[in-house]
């Protein structure tokens, strides 16, 4: 299902839009865990979700109708690989959005990466960034993701858009951002080449908007492993992060962490633009 364009309901005055991430894990699987009531209770004006990990089609009945009762969706799953990744954005309807599924470099699109959505007053790149994956067999992959990406902004810029670029990006950026740097030198989502590509986001005109407002917060994370109580303990990764242009920084109203939503192995994050 994907989303057609809207008329805003707010007009043409400014207004504060909330914009959600959260990778479930499995969307199913979120459900089971309490995904339908914090999302009527939350009720975001915008929402990428990451790891949906199904099509529209094999959605329950109730959760289609939960998901599109207020909102246009842009469900984009995996068609290399059943019950693997795909993302989804969900905007609020009377939002002036446009969305399309994908960035049309098939070896990205095939696995439901990204979803982008344009507002006049901002372009959203949302999804899923990939995993290098165990033994770092998917480094590469990972890396030319990453180099395409950096290339957009540039592009996007050059055009004159505004950009929030979020959700799961699959690198903590900094030592600061992982709770055992030492211990994860090569791991997947910590390596030099990893962290390097994400400076080269900030080069080319984007600020990491949670670290620009708390650049020396420590134990600030957003996902942790399931094995050994680590949620608890919080020994975590900062891997679900909200990019914005540097122009638009000063209109991010507030970036925040919701760390006490439980459903997942991540945590949900937002960022309050005032567009």
């Amino acid at each position: 299902m994907s989303a057609a364009r809207v008329e805003t309901r707010y007009g043409s005055g400014p207004t504060i839009v909330k914009i959600y991430s959260w990778n479930l894990n499995g969307y199913r699987a979120a459900v089971k865990k309490g995904f339908r009531e914090w999302f009527e209770r939350t009720n975001p004006d915008v929402l990428s979700l990451q790891e949906i990990r199904a099509d529209w089609g094999e959605l329950a009945d109730e959760d289609r109708a939960l998901l599109t009762a207020r909102h246009e969706v842009c469900w984009f799953p995996s068609t290399s690989k059943r019950g693997y990744a795909g993302a989804a954005t969900l905007v609020r309807k009377g939002l002036q959005f446009e969305q399309s599924a994908g960035v049309g470099v098939a070896e990205f699109d095939c696995e439901g990466r990204l979803v982008v959505s344009k507002h006049p007053k901002l372009t959203l790149i949302a999804g899923y960034f990939p995993n290098a994956s165990e033994g770092l067999s998917r480094l590469e992959y990972k890396r030319a993701f990453s180099r395409w990406v950096r290339d957009e902004i540039v592009r996007r810029h050059a055009r004159g858009e505004r950009l929030v670029i979020i959700g799961d990006l699959n690198v903590a950026p900094e030592a600061i951002d992982i709770a055992r740097p030492d211990a994860n030198r090569r791991s997947p989502g910590f390596t030099d080449e990893e962290r390097e590509d994400f400076r080269e986001y900030l080069r080319v005109g984007v600020v990491d908007a949670f670290r620009e407002r708390n650049p020396g917060k420590k134990d600030q994370y957003t996902w942790w492993t399931w094995r050994a109580n680590a949620r608890e303990r919080n020994v975590g990764w900062r891997l679900d992060i909200a990019l914005v242009s540097r122009e638009l920084d000063a209109s991010v109203t507030a970036v925040k962490h919701h760390t006490k939503v439980l459903g997942s192995d991540h945590c949900p994050i937002s960022v309050e633009v005032d567009v």
